[in-house]
């Protein structure tokens, strides 16, 4: 998301309720997902509104007030069934509501629904609004109307009409963020705790492992910088790639490295040959996904 724009979503939604003088607003409640709700209807008009006005550059006074209602997942509904009946966008439904997949959707989660398309996002104190009205390509009198900012006080979180999460979020969201390492090659231990193979221990492994054939070629698993091509201890010859976003990928037990420390790779990149060095019992390829240092189950992320 984050990524990211990504909070526990009552507490985001609160204090942006709070921070726009909502503090009795009580959020209406969506009885049923159907074109035929009066809610319903009523968000569809005010997204159709609120594009109109900021697309074609109309007067900020012909925005809807931003809303928020509550509707509690039913049934066998997911995400896209929400989008399609809501209108709503899927960047718009993934911040409000923090989502960190579809599969988030299930039956008795009660999701934050707006009544026009955009993100939340967490401003710096230092940050100015005009800065972000360019980043985002929002013009910043609708930011302002929207959030009903006079002057130039500070809001740690704002309402960003029309505005996306970045490529990277929505591909981490859908699970393709990354691709995997390795064309051939069997799953032969998984992220977690596991009864280590050489001493027998129960110790968390940071990756997964997969066997493959000595000299298979091992691939880029998104852009990025490599910080570190050479031997490191139980890893053996290990490559580490650092891509945007706090995201970096490690490749461990290699027999040959192609690339330097501060060379730019692609996604799909040959960036070694696979192998048997350091600590392990058999060729094969360790692979990590870590988010700001923190290791991630790679099998989430890899498509």
């Amino acid at each position: 998301m984050k990524l990211t724009t990504v909070y526990p979503v009552m507490v985001l939604c609160l204090i942006w309720f709070h921070n726009h003088s909502y503090a009795q607003y009580t959020i209406p409640v969506i009885s049923e997902l159907s074109r035929n709700s009066q809610s319903i209807m009523q968000i569809r008009k005010d997204i159709r509104q609120s594009l109109y006005t900021i697309k074609s550059n109309r007067s900020v006074n012909e925005l809807p007030t931003l809303s928020m209602y509550k509707y509690v997942v039913k049934g066998s509904e997911n995400f896209w069934d929400i989008i399609a009946v809501t209108n709503l966008d899927m960047d718009t439904l993934i911040s409000i509501n923090s989502l960190s997949s579809p599969s988030d959707i299930k039956k008795g989660i009660s999701l934050f629904i707006p009544n026009m398309r955009g993100i939340i996002y967490q401003k710096n104190e230092n940050e100015s609004y005009e800065s972000i009205a360019v980043n985002y390509r929002i013009p910043l009198p609708y930011i302002l109307k929207i959030n009903k900012i006079t002057g130039y006080e500070h809001k740690p979180y704002i309402f960003i009409p029309c505005g996306t999460i970045s490529d990277l979020d929505r591909s981490l969201f859908l699970g393709t963020a990354f691709v995997s390492p390795l064309t051939t090659g069997k799953l032969s231990s998984n992220f977690g705790v596991r009864n280590d193979p050489i001493d027998h221990i129960h110790r968390f492994h940071a990756g997964v492992d997969i066997a493959c054939p000595v000299n298979s070629p091992v691939y880029a698993s998104r852009d990025g910088i490599v910080i570190f091509a050479g031997y490191k201890g139980g890893y053996g010859n290990l490559v580490i790639i650092q891509h945007s976003r706090g995201y970096f990928t490690l490749y461990g037990h290699l027999n040959t490295i192609a690339v330097t420390k501060g060379n730019k790779v692609a996604t799909g990149h040959v960036i070694a040959k696979s192998g048997n060095t350091g600590r392990t019992t058999g060729p094969h390829l360790h692979f990590e996904i870590r988010k700001n240092y923190k290791p991630i189950n790679p099998l989430l992320l890899l498509r």
